[in-house]
């Protein structure tokens, strides 16, 4: 609980959720299945898992038993993304008669689906040599539990849960809400069971020897249902899958791990491609908790992706202007020009009790959409998009000058308007992120050093677009600022005795001094002077910092460090893909390598080799293994984009679309790698496909075929130096 006593629900941490390390997930456009590793969801359970649709547990009971128990499992996998299996088999039984029955006669086969409606198909085969009568019984309900109910709101009203309905194929559930939505829920099977009820549906499934019996049924939310009987809908997710990773840049190494990890990170990122009720698309932040349209999120997301899948920023532009802010809305943090925090679809948000429908509470989501539309121009060179952007650009940055900047200092700041909105509103938005050397915590209004880089970014990249849209005086204004704020930033926010810069300035004018990974975004943004670079570069990998899995959060001689604290020295994948890159553009490329050894290490630790939200910042040891944390989202959107994002920093791929031109700055292949090989790099209308050989501690480019007329030139530096 915050210093205090004060009760909040923070973003990021699912208060009543015990662990969801072992959880399976599938998820497709907006629906996900959350069960135990085993592949079921019990009742009461205290993990959250369930069937999801718009932020509402559609299924809060979804259990498999057969003759009374829980099968043997044999495997259990969510690998695909967008389909689970389990392959089961019988304990040791004693039949009718009591005849004696060995473990493993019986293979029982649980396939499900994520599509227009989650399917499970159940296959039991009888590999016994005696004809058996086996009893499959599915349990089902339905609680409609908001997520941030699951998450552990206590809400003030509650709505209607109506009693179900049940036909002889068929399980009904229906909830209408304090938003006065009905939201629904239904099973329907295949063929009529030999019982049904409104909890269960139990088959008797009679198999002579090498006899084969299958249940089929689909769990519809929300009347988004389909044919039943519709054929090949596995097929058709997988070919949908397939056809997008084609899609992208195809980058293959030596290394098949890392060939594994690449693959699991583009799957990922497909997996969260969400679609609104409207039919546009968008990346979604991260399943279970963050499943929704997050602005920060979906921003650096679409960043990590513009050299292997441009179309996801477009989408997200799109996205995000269309909801722009509009108006001055104190409960939710809205101002005009200001792009959003969340929209989150839950019962809780669209009544009001919670301000999440739109949600506003951001500092950094809008510098963060200028720095995409900015790098989206650079690998596309779609001035024509760009300029249908231009109303939302100019808000933006009025929204950045007026009301990003109440007390006219030159810097982004925040402090709470919405009663339950967030305290803190950078990327580290729990209660207890942003704390001085001393643990105590800063006091709003707060200015974060990451939101000031964001800020000069935008004006610094956006400037010369602009110019080309005939904005010649806004451009030259948003030249003069981010020479003002850059200026004043090496000032204000040096701290000298420790050769660093302070994670952010507090309410009173104070330097908060903590040592963090926040000025790593400001080598990302290239706010920082080049002569402070190498001090800033070496505490980021030295030992108060660096854990042999990546770099942490926070210092772990703060007094609030904790390895397993949320952003207060955990590791976070994306935070280290944007130090990768920041020290990319500094010359920094032994760094660069040193993260992505450590992201790469860590990755094919844990299942499916897929990067978590986060894990914890504890120092590595002889064990090999980084530690969990217990509810973290797999997979998360800026996370699954990491990997990506720091394979182009090492390759120093720098797209500069409107001259037809791909800049390869210093390329350098960490030890693992001894070739690494891109193809249909797209810049603009063209393409690029090149090789990279390390021989020793350099690496060679072998350019094989460009399309487009678009020009390779490799250089050895990112940026001028000051």
């Amino acid at each position: 609980m915050p210093d205090g006593g004060e009760f909040m629900l923070p973003d990021g941490e699912p208060m009543l959720i015990e662990d969801i390390g072992d959880a399976l997930v599938i998820r497709e456009r907006s629906t996900f299945l959350l069960t135990d590793a085993s592949g079921n969801v019990s009742a009461g359970n205290r993990q959250g898992f369930g069937v999801y649709h718009a932020d509402t547990r559609h299924l809060s009971t979804f259990r498999f038993t057969l003759n009374g128990i829980e099968p043997v499992v044999l495997l259990s996998t969510a690998e695909l993304g967008y389909a689970m299996e389990q392959v089961l088999t019988n304990p040791y039984l004693v039949s009718t008669g009591e005849r004696t029955i060995q473990r493993g006669r019986y293979e029982i086969r649980r396939q499900r689906t994520v599509a227009d409606v989650v399917e499970e198909v159940l296959r039991v085969t009888n590999f016994d040599t005696h004809p058996v009568t086996l009893n499959a019984l599915y349990e089902f309900g339905a609680d409609f539990a908001d997520i941030f109910d699951v998450r552990g709101y206590e809400r003030e009203r509650v709505g209607t849960l109506h009693e179900p309905t049940v036909s002889a194929q068929s399980i009904s559930y229906r909830y209408t809400g304090i938003d006065g939505v009905e939201r629904t829920t239904e099973i329907v099977f295949d063929r009529p069971p030999d019982h049904i009820d409104a909890k269960s549906a139990f088959f008797r499934l009679e198999l002579e020897p090498r006899g084969v019996a299958t249940v089929r049924f689909a769990v519809i939310v929300d009347g988004l249902r389909s044919e039943l009987a519709r054929p090949g809908r596995f097929r058709s997710v997988r070919a949908d899958h397939k056809e997008w990773l084609e899609g992208c840049t195809q980058v293959t190494t030596d290394n098949e791990f890392f060939n594994r990890v690449l693959r699991q990170s583009l799957g990922d990122v497909r997996m969260l491609m969400s679609r609104d009720k409207d039919g546009g698309e968008y990346p979604a932040a991260g399943t279970p908790w963050f499943d929704a349209l997050f602005g920060r999120d979906s921003a650096i997301m679409s960043m990590q992706m513009l050299a292997y899948q441009p179309d996801i920023a477009r989408m997200t532009l799109q996205a995000l202007a269309a909801r722009q802010g509009d108006k001055l809305d104190p409960a939710h943090d809205e101002e005009p020009g200001k792009i959003l925090h969340e929209l989150r679809q839950d019962e809780l948000s669209r009544a009001g009790e919670l301000p999440y429908g739109p949600y506003f509470g951001t500092v950094d989501s809008t510098p963060l959409f200028l720095m995409l539309v900015a790098d989206y121009f650079a690998w596309t060179g779609d001035l024509r998009f760009v300029r249908s952007l231009l109303p939302a650009i100019k808000l933006a940055f009025q929204w950045i000058d007026v009301y990003g900047d109440p007390m006219d200092s030159g810097y982004l700041s925040y402090e709470k308007r919405s009663a339950k909105g967030l305290v803190n509103q950078g990327w580290k938005d729990s209660w207890d992120a942003v704390a001085h050397e001393d643990g105590s915590l800063a006091t709003a209004p707060i200015l974060l050093a990451e939101a000031q880089g964001y800020a000069y970014a935008a004006r610094v990249r956006l400037a010369p677009i602009l110019e080309k849209l005939g904005e010649s005086e806004l451009a030259s204004q948003l030249r003069a600022a981010a020479v003002r704020l850059r200026s004043q930033f090496n000032k204000d926010f040096w701290v000298d005795a420790k050769r660093y810069y302070a994670m952010a300035l507090d309410g009173e004018g104070r330097q908060v001094t903590s040592i963090s990974s926040n000025p790593a975004h400001c080598l990302w943004t290239e706010l920082i002077d080049h002569a402070n670079a190498p001090s800033v570069a070496s505490h980021l990998l030295g030992e108060e910092m660096f854990t042999g899995w990546g770099i942490r959060t926070l210092e772990r001689s703060n007094p609030r460090f904790n390895p397993i604290g949320y952003h207060v020295g955990s590791v976070w994948p994306h935070d280290n893909s944007i130090a990768a890159m920041g020290l990319k553009m500094y010359g920094f490329e032994d760094k660069v390598n040193a993260i992505a050894t450590a992201m790469f290490d860590t990755a094919v630790t844990f299942p499916y080799f897929r990067l978590p939200e986060l894990f914890g910042g504890d120092a590595r040891s002889e064990h090999l293994s980084p530690v969990p944390y217990p509810v973290a989202c797999r997979p998360q959107g800026w996370a699954a984009g990491s990997v990506p994002y720091i394979t182009q920093a090492i390759l120093g791929l720098r797209a500069d679309a409107s001259n037809n031109c791909l800049r390869i700055v210093n390329p350098r292949l960490p030890k693992w790698l001894s070739w690494l090989q891109v193809r249909r790099l797209k810049v603009g209308s063209g393409t690029v496909s090149v090789n990279f050989r390390r021989t020793g501690s350099s690496t060679s480019v072998e350019v094989q075929k460009t399309t487009g007329n678009v020009d390779v030139v490799v250089s050895k530096r990112w940026v001028q130096e000051d």
